[in-house]
């Protein structure tokens, strides 16, 4: 291995650092460390651990002098500085709200987001070793479903083969999610849970409470509790052997107690049931079925494993075990760290709460343009403010200050000016974080146990803005030479308007930027709540039904009868899913006379004979299911979508027959509607008729008397069902389709009245100081006969040409990212010119109110005041 195999950053840091005459033995060493590493460990890591290594090579004898001229200032000039700092900004106070206001919201902003960018990125790394946990899961090439070919499930013998074929794996498990009916002593709660094999805590190791949790899933019937479920149930945690019930007629053993899974947890669970307990796993590990995709899989490897090599062997694995005879779709595997499974998937069937990465680093930049916004603030105001200070500056050079202790001065009031931000901004934080939390569905906390980098982050965030925004006008000032100071043709040169104008022009350019995405956002949300859906979703209530509740589904029609006898109770039916969300899909293919010569993907669903009146889905050819028909199995309704794929007008249709568990027959074929959210284009459907496998029971109420008529519904259930009663609105369940797009709309909005603000209050306080330095023009205009308006005119002639600079570089950086969001929905609003139009107009119309407030007060003064005023 050559010293060019080396990383450049490490080999360069120690080249840089180090005296020359070591350089042949050093290197010759880190060339020795990073070849064992590499035996053992990816190129990234060893990377990393080289430049460790530099580090920790570095001795005082070996390191290369460095000549750092430090100026050495008193302690009681700090002091002094300090003092200073203070009354300046007392005789200033409109300077020092602006300044302290402006900085105070956009670094309240920044800490809100930041904090929900920490929770969303944190997500599973609470986990002992959590780097060295992935999943599964698969692609199958030509099986698109909701808009992906990739799916989370794989067999059920996928793990255990990984176990014991893979040596870099420690230890494999598979699991489901399942919801339950648990009960105790009487009562029944629904929790959601796990289905697991015996290895599933040798993956996950969540803290245990009681019990042994190497062993707690070894048996068939046997389930392990969190802490919260526990103590509901049974009031104490010492209950190891205790048993209850699972869906009424299972009885399971408690083996052990595990704490509660955190809020930044994927796997989210009240129990873990042993997944043996049930015959099909067992059956389908010992038979090494390969054909069922039904469950997740997830291993945790060596420390010194790579898994680099790993997807080639599941490779390897698949086409050992797998019978490709008649499988319509090619599987590849891949393998995925499990502290990206919150934000970094799209797989089908996927186990947790998700987030959107690309909403993720979108606030982060929100953040980062609203601290910016306040940190311009403070450039432009301090170099408005330069010619006030020029002569303070000039007497302290001619009495001998030298320029690094005037900057140390004003970056001084920089730091004083930004803590007094952040003491305020911490305040707002506190008290906007419970709201935000609830609109990004994330517990956000400032508290120090909760957030340990809390404090740390703060003094750096502290440090980073109050230089940052300091450093300009310190070095602006600092630059003055006592002879220029009465020049104010000189003093323009050095003062840094140039400077000063590019901030404003960025300023503007940022908020309208985030005027016109709030405004394209809100657009498309009012486009999709007006659309057209194809259904109706008003006063609608949804009853789920549970497949193990034999003695509600028996009880179905006469349940329908007794609710069908309220007068508020209009329309019932009963359906495996709600049109907002159909979830299964299957292939057909045996057209009787189609021009479609390969099979049909098509998703499918299960409804009664009311299910097209009670969702007032249209009928455009055939006839609907019927009570006058005594057989209706193998008849289908096909949508346009689906007619239409076949090569068929909707009355060329009917009457057709296809392959689908048996030979089936379309009779009856019905207007396209949104069964996906509108991300997706509308794909092909079926409905066949049940009066058995169904999921949903919906039913048309009146608004009025509407906690009555609910209150009927479930005292008439609960005569015919121990489950606990749950129900929903569809409406509700047709929003939770766009709950994370809700969100961007609601938090783009608010960050954009935030930015709009702190930019009002910076072009407020601009405005002033510019009106105040121009106080003696102002009167000999007013002398020369200039008029009110006319001075208005002139004073806020440059803020509006800055502003239209700012315009014309916000519209196309704001069209270009409005239209790759539009770019995920199937079904979106055109970017009008009005937009951009309308956001312009109101950029304009609010710096002229600011502007003028200013302008106005400034030209009202008395010619002679202004004349006297001091320069």
């Amino acid at each position: 291995m050559k010293s060019t195999d080396l990383p450049t950053f490490p080999l360069k840091l120690f080249k840089w650092f180090c005296r020359p005459e070591y350089h042949d033995d050093i290197e010759g060493d880190l060339l020795e460390l990073y070849a064992k590493r590499l035996k053992t460990v990816s190129r990234k890591k060893a990377g990393w651990a080289l430049l460790l290594d530099v580090l920790l090579l570095f001795r005082p004898g070996i390191i290369r002098p460095l000549q750092i001229d430090i100026p050495f200032i008193p302690i009681s000039m700090y002091k002094n500085y300090l003092k200073v700092a203070w009354r300046n900004l007392m005789a200033q106070k409109l300077y020092a709200f602006i300044n302290v206001g402006g900085l105070s919201l956009g670094l309240s902003a920044f800490l809100v987001i930041i904090l929900y960018v920490q929770h969303e990125t944190s997500y599973d790394r609470f986990l002992p070793d959590s780097e060295n946990i992935y999943r599964v899961y698969q692609r199958q090439e030509g099986n698109e479903f909701l808009g992906s070919d990739f799916f989370s499930v794989t067999p059920a013998h996928l793990a255990v083969a990984m176990k014991e074929e893979l040596p870099e794996v420690e230890a494999a498990t598979t699991f489901n999610e399942r919801r339950a009916l648990i009960g105790y002593d009487g009562d029944f709660y629904w929790e959601e849970g796990i289905v697991a094999n015996e290895s599933f805590f040798k993956v996950f190791p969540f803290k245990r409470i009681a019990g042994d949790l190497d062993k707690a899933l070894a048996r068939p019937n046997t389930i392990v509790l969190s802490r919260s479920l526990a103590l509901k149930l049974f009031y104490n945690l010492d209950i190891i052997g205790e048993q209850l019930t699972l869906n009424e007629k299972n009885t399971f053993t408690v083996t052990a107690v595990v704490a509660d899974p955190p809020v930044n947890s994927s796997l989210t669970f009240s129990y873990i049931s042993a997944l043996t307990s049930g015959e099909q796993y067992s059956r389908e590990v010992k038979e090494q079925n390969w054909q069922n995709n039904g469950y997740q899989t997830f291993f945790r490897i060596y420390d010194k494993a790579g898994p680099e090599q790993i997807e080639t062997k599941l490779a390897e694995l698949y086409a050992k075990y797998k019978e490709l005879d008649d499988y319509p779709f090619k599987d590849t595997y891949f393998i995925q760290p499990l502290h990206e499974l919150h934000l970094e998937t799209k797989a089908n069937f996927d186990v947790g709460k998700k987030g959107n990465p690309t909403y993720v680093r979108l606030f982060s930049w929100i953040a980062i343009i609203v601290l910016i916004l306040a940190c311009i603030n403070y450039v432009n105001l301090a170099i408005a403010r330069s010619i006030k200070r020029t002569r303070e500056v000039g007497l302290r050079k001619v009495i001998g200050a030298k320029r690094s202790q005037l900057m140390g001065q004003f970056l001084g009031e920089s730091i004083l000016i930004t803590s007094l931000s952040l003491l305020f901004a911490l305040i707002i934080a506190y008290l906007a974080l419970p709201v935000f939390g609830e609109i990004v569905g994330a517990p956000l906390s400032l508290e120090l146990f909760v957030n340990p980098w809390l404090i740390p982050g703060l003094i750096g965030l502290l440090l980073l803005v109050g230089i940052t925004s300091g450093l300009y006008p310190a070095v602006l000032l600092s630059a003055f030479l006592p002879s220029n100071i009465f020049k104010s043709e000189g003093l323009q040169k050095i003062a840094g308007f140039q400077v000063q104008k590019l901030l404003v022009v960025a300023q503007y350019g940022a908020s309208i930027t985030l005027v016109i995405c709030s405004i394209v956002i809100y657009q498309q949300f009012q486009f999709i709540q007006k659309k057209e859906l194809g259904y109706n979703k008003e006063h609608i209530v949804v009853i789920p039904v549970n497949f193990r509740d034999v003695s509600l589904n028996k009880a179905i029609p006469i349940l329908k009868q007794r609710w069908m006898s309220n007068p508020n109770i209009f329309n019932i039916s009963i359906s495996r899913d709600l049109p907002t969300k159909i979830g299964s899909s299957s292939l057909i293919d045996g057209f009787s006379d189609s021009t479609l010569t390969d099979e049909l993907a098509i998703y499918r669903t299960d409804v009664d004979y009311n299910f097209l009146d009670l969702y007032e889905i249209e009928l455009m050819a055939g006839r609907n299911f019927s009570k006058d028909y005594s057989q209706e199995e193998n008849r289908y309704l096909f949508n346009e979508s689906a007619v239409k794929a076949l090569g068929w007008t909707n009355e060329e249709a009917i009457g057709q027959r296809f392959s689908y568990n048996g030979e089936g027959e379309i009779i009856g074929v019905i207007k396209d509607f949104h069964m996906h959210d509108m991300h997706m284009e509308i794909q092909p459907l079926m409905l066949s008729y049940t009066n058995r496998y169904y999921r949903n029971i919906g039913v048309k109420v009146s608004p009025e008397n509407l906690p009555e008529t609910l209150a009927f519904l479930e005292e008439s259930y609960k005569e015919f069902s121990s489950y606990p009663f749950t129900f929903s609105f569809l409406d509700d369940e047709f929003q939770q389709l766009y709950s994370s797009d809700l969100r961007l709309g609601k938090i783009f909005g608010f960050f954009t009245l935030l930015s709009i603000l702190i930019g009002a209050l910076g072009l407020f306080g601009l405005a002033a100081v510019t009106a105040k330095q121009r106080t003696k023009e102002i009167g000999i205009r007013k002398v020369l006969g200039a008029s009110t308006q006319q001075i208005v005119s002139l004073l806020s002639y440059d803020f509006i040409l800055l502003l239209g600079v700012g315009f014309i570089l916000a519209v196309p950086i704001s069209w270009y990212s409005m239209s790759q969001w539009l770019g995920e929905f199937a079904y979106r609003i055109s970017i009008e010119w009005w937009i951009f139009a309308l956001a312009g107009m109101l950029a304009i119309v609010l710096a002229i109110l600011t502007v003028s407030s200013q302008s106005f007060q400034a030209a009202r003064l008395n010619p002679v005041d202004s004349l006297r005023a001091e320069g």
